[in-house]
């Protein structure tokens, strides 16, 4: 036969009842975060897959103006969130990628006609839209020259 809690509780007085119903709301706010955070990497990116129109501006330091803003569009993913700018015909690799909440951090290096490039970037998404920037370090060879790319980009479809 089931016990009535009303009856049970009736036996505690006051003080061990509020120990009891806070434990209870403890117990309950742990199990209710335990969920959310078990269902966070399953929420993944904040990235609509589809083609984008991505804007590139770089800036070079020492170069007033740097170069004029370049677009460009690509079919982006949650697997392929980094827009590469032809990456690979241009020799370059990511070598390092992270993902935390909507945003995506990740390391490229390019080799391109002997010169080596390091680039570390950071790239925020929202839904249908992102917004990021890349610093390069050109290395010895350029003078170690910095060049920071800021990119945004808006989706404009479905991929073909």
């Amino acid at each position: 036969m089931l016990k009535n809690p009303q009856i049970e509780m009736a036996g505690l007085n006051t003080k061990q009842r509020k120990e009891l119903k806070m434990k209870l709301k403890k117990i309950c706010t742990l199990l209710v975060l335990g969920m959310l955070i078990a269902a966070l990497p399953a929420w993944g990116l904040d990235l609509k897959p589809g083609k984008y129109e991505i804007t590139t501006k770089v800036e070079i330091s020492g170069m007033p103006g740097g170069m004029p803003p370049q677009t460009m569009t690509q079919c982006l993913n949650e697997q392929d969130p980094v827009p590469e700018s032809s990456a690979d015909a241009q020799g370059c690799k990511i070598t390092d990628m992270k993902t935390t909440g909507n945003t995506v951090t990740y390391t490229m290096e390019c080799d391109q006609q002997g010169m080596q490039t390091k680039s570390t970037g950071e790239i925020t998404y929202k839904g249908e839209s992102f917004e990021g920037t890349t610093e390069t370090n050109m290395g010895p060879a350029a003078g170690n020259m910095t060049m920071t790319t800021v990119v945004k980009g808006k989706r404009i479809g479905k991929c073909e």
